[in-house]
């Protein structure tokens, strides 16, 4: 879920404003917010229930890391 969006926003992020919150939905930077509120409030006008990304630019994009996740050890249980 999100792919298209994703792909698309790691394509442009360099030419876009650091700061601001963009709208993606599909293929389609539908626009650029200064406010979250704003992007969120016309992404559900324009797409209703239909996923659609809203993320802020930033320079220095924050590193998710969940190491149990990548091993795949959540489930895990403890040896005795």
């Amino acid at each position: 879920m999100l792919e298209q969006e994703i792909n698309l926003y790691e394509r442009v992020k360099a030419t876009l404003p650091a700061g601001h919150f963009v709208l993606i939905h599909s293929d389609e930077l539908i626009g650029i917010y200064e406010v979250e509120a704003q992007a969120l409030s016309e992404g559900a006008r324009r797409f209703g229930r239909e996923p659609f990304l809203v993320r802020q630019v930033r320079e220095d994009e924050p590193v998710v890391s969940n190491p149990a996740l990548n091993l795949g050890i959540l489930r895990a249980l403890p040896s005795h």
